[in-house]
């Protein structure tokens, strides 16, 4: 879900009007794409990539664009992939038991979506109930996404097959980050206002935009840790672009679609993305096996949570955000895997985590000891380095490392 390759304007601000602009009319389908062609010609001239094809505009009612969604997550995701994803995401704690996943993606982003660029079929589509004094910023920041696929290829960039949670989420910050940064420079020219690039920071626009957001998210049944990494490519991506554009206006970002983030860690952290040399580990496939699992049996599922959606997952255990992420920080590598032994009927769940120093892999394993004891009844700590639940959930630490193992029926 994280990583779905549509734009949801009301997570990135101008949600916050649609509480009272929803009674305000709604331009025809003809003259919102007039709105269109003008906007990416200012999304151009304030992003400096030239339009190299006209893009066609479409404006859509719900059910197409519920359908688009539907299909999108049907074609780009493999199944098999969406189905261990809410396994895994489950046994964590990122996601509570009785959750439909793919159902809360899509209500999520139908709740959020205010129009999007489609880089399958190249056009852009205007979501039709979208109040009339929005459709241009809309409009602005999606044909952003135009300009930035027909210069830098998004379809190979956010390749779903390819690259990890953890590399796609962190790209998805650059891609969303830079439209939104246009989006918000075309809104200040139009009252007279510098660009970004000459604010000392954009926390404040980043508070505006979570509390905005919220306020539509707040109302769907989808649960708080979904919302905040639906947030993240444009509040932690609006931060990331901000850093660049003062390193070296857009031209930096265009270095950086060449040279991509490796992680969220890199958003999060910019002066890390700056760096030349990863400060995190990549672990050997075969280092997530556990004794339990013959070497006959392959992994059906790996992927890399990577520092945001820990910090998510320790602040959904009733820890403090701020604490969830000062703790996250320490991540220095992460890998998932999961393993099914259908001779034995049993699914392990298997994270290995790495972490900067002893101190932070302490601190890791302390949280999430009190996350994992709300989420497995009788689940409690052994001694200072382990805590279990006889034959269902074991937690290690050993020097910077906590590793996690959760046997499951296989069904």
């Amino acid at each position: 879900m994280k990583r779905k390759f549509v734009r949801g304007i009301g997570a990135v601000g101008f949600a916050f009007m649609l509480h009272s602009a929803l009674a305000l009319p709604v331009f025809a389908a003809d003259e919102t794409c007039k709105i269109a062609d003008t906007a990416i010609t200012d999304a151009s001239a304030i992003r400096k990539l030239k339009i190299r094809k006209s893009v066609p505009c479409f404006v859509h009612d719900k059910d197409k664009v519920k359908g688009y969604l539907l299909h999108a997550i049907e074609t780009k995701i493999p199944a098999q992939k969406l189905k261990m994803e809410e396994v895994v995401y489950k046994a964590l704690g990122l996601l509570p038991a009785g959750f439909d996943y793919q159902k809360g993606i899509v209500d999520l982003y139908l709740g959020q979506i205010g129009g999007y660029y489609d880089p399958e079929g190249k056009h852009f589509v205007m979501a039709g109930w979208l109040p009339a004094m929005m459709q241009t910023t809309v409009a602005v920041h999606e044909l952003t996404h135009a300009l930035q696929d027909q210069h830098f290829n998004l379809e190979t960039f956010m390749d779903e097959k390819r690259l990890s949670g953890d590399e796609l989420m962190a790209r998805s910050a650059l891609v969303e980050g830079d439209a939104t940064a246009v989006m918000l420079d075309y809104a200040r020219g139009l009252v007279g206002q510098p660009g970004i690039e000459k604010e000392k920071d954009v926390e404040s626009i980043m508070l505006q935009n979570l509390i905005s957001s919220s306020l539509v998210a707040g109302m769907s049944n989808v649960p708080q840790s979904l919302q905040m990494m639906l947030i993240f490519p444009y509040t932690s991506g609006l931060r990331f672009a901000h850093a660049l554009l003062e390193s070296g206006s857009y031209a930096a970002i265009d270095k950086a679609f060449k040279r991509p983030p490796r992680s969220t860690e890199e958003i999060l952290h910019p002066q890390k993305y700056l760096s030349a040399q990863a400060d995190f580990e990549k672990f050997d496939p075969q280092s997530l096996r556990p004794k339990e699992v013959s070497t006959s049996i392959s992994s059906s599922y790996q992927d890399s949570l990577g520092e945001f959606v820990i910090s998510t997952l320790l602040a959904g255990g009733t820890v403090d955000k701020n604490v969830a992420a000062l703790a996250a920080a320490g991540w220095a590598g992460d890998e998932v895997a999961v393993f099914d032994d259908t001779a034995a009927a049993k699914r392990y769940v298997v994270w290995k985590t790495k972490w900067d120093s002893a101190s932070d892999a302490e601190e890791f394993f302390e949280l999430y000891v009190t996350l994992l004891s709300r989420l497995y009844s009788g689940f409690a700590l052994r001694d200072k380095n382990t805590a279990l639940l006889p034959g269902k959930v074991r937690l290690e630490k050993s020097g910077l490392f906590v590793d996690l193992l959760i046997t499951q029926p296989l069904q």
